[in-house]
């Protein structure tokens, strides 16, 4: 049976396609999701599909097609001003919806397609997700793409609350920090938050002029690491007066520095990483206890604000060997 066949007998649809050639397998299909306590139901040779098994379909009974008003808002949430005022956020692919889940991000609803049951990850946490009581609707893999913000979809979306944190609640345990100026690249800000979670950092500051970073790019680039750090918005102006009450110097990303890999920072730093093109504002460098840069060689000069953040804060932690 076709994967779109099957799909729509899950959809109550069954007789679209039931013909002679495909009868057998639509009436077992049928009859597996009015057993209940089935454990599965398999539907072999699925064409662009492969072997797609629905675990727990028995959990996925109660899908619902997705309302206007949920298009509506997965529409907005893909625009600048749109996913502030909604505050919640747009997560896709199955990484960045399995991070999520398993930082206890707050899930209002998901919506799937079939292309999410071609992988055993992304069935896992179709069955995850049906089974944790959250609205879970349902879309072909057309209209799935025609939602998404990604050009090639994973076959799921998920909406979630906005994590709210701010310097204030960062006081207590906070010695090490990214500091991220006015970076416009989403994907840029994503990498640069995934880096902090790889070498464990504390926390992230994202300052005025910067991209959103719960823009639906940059939790893609994040990979779902923007759930399991401590990532708060703030104005230079609010930022600067914290870093010096809780005695944390300012690292700066600068070519023009000293090189890297002969510092050794102490136990409390803020890295600073500027615009990609013009760098850091002036105040934070005038503010800064040390000014760092990546050593290159050839005609290399410079390298983007991901790569060379991540490079920076791999150097500023590698003598704590982080295994977190």
């Amino acid at each position: 049976m076709h994967g779109s066949d099957a799909f729509r007998v899950l959809r109550g649809h069954g007789r679209d396609r039931a013909t002679a050639e495909n009868a057998e397998r639509v009436e077992r299909l049928e009859v597996g999701l009015d057993a209940g306590s089935a454990p599965a139901v398999a539907a072999r040779d699925c064409e662009g599909y492969g072997r797609w098994v629905i675990h727990g379909v028995h959990t996925l009974i109660g899908l619902r097609m997705l309302s206007k008003s949920r298009r509506q808002l997965i529409e907005r949430l893909k625009t600048r001003k749109g996913r502030p005022r909604e505050g919640l956020v747009l997560v896709e692919g199955v990484r960045s919806s399995v991070e999520a889940l398993a930082a206890g991000a707050d899930i209002r609803f998901a919506v799937h397609s079939p292309r999410l049951l071609a992988s055993e990850a992304g069935r896992a946490l179709a069955s995850q997700l049906a089974g944790q009581g959250w609205h879970f609707h349902e879309a072909d893999d057309a209209d799935l793409t025609e939602l998404s913000d990604t050009e090639h979809p994973q076959g799921v979306l998920c909406v979630c609350a906005e994590p709210s944190l701010d310097l204030a609640q960062l006081r207590s345990t906070t010695s090490t920090v990214l500091l991220l100026d006015g970076l416009q690249d989403p994907g840029n800000l994503g990498t640069l938050v995934r880096a902090a979670r790889a070498f464990a950092v504390d926390a992230c500051i994202v300052l005025d002029g910067s991209v959103d970073p719960w823009n639906p790019k940059a939790v893609r680039a994040a990979a779902g690491a923007c759930f399991h750090t401590r990532l708060v918005r703030a104005p230079w102006a609010d930022a600067k007066p914290w870093l010096e009450e809780m005695g944390i110097g300012i690292l700066a990303a600068d070519p023009t520095g000293h090189e890297v890999g002969s510092f050794r920072p102490g136990e409390a730093w803020a890295l600073a990483v500027g615009n990609e093109g013009a760098g850091l504002r002036a105040d934070i460098v005038e503010a800064s206890t040390h000014r760092l840069a990546i050593p290159m060689r050839g005609d290399t000069n410079s390298l983007n604000a991901g790569v060379a953040g991540s490079i920076l804060l791999y150097s500023l932690v590698a003598d704590s060997r982080v295994t977190e």
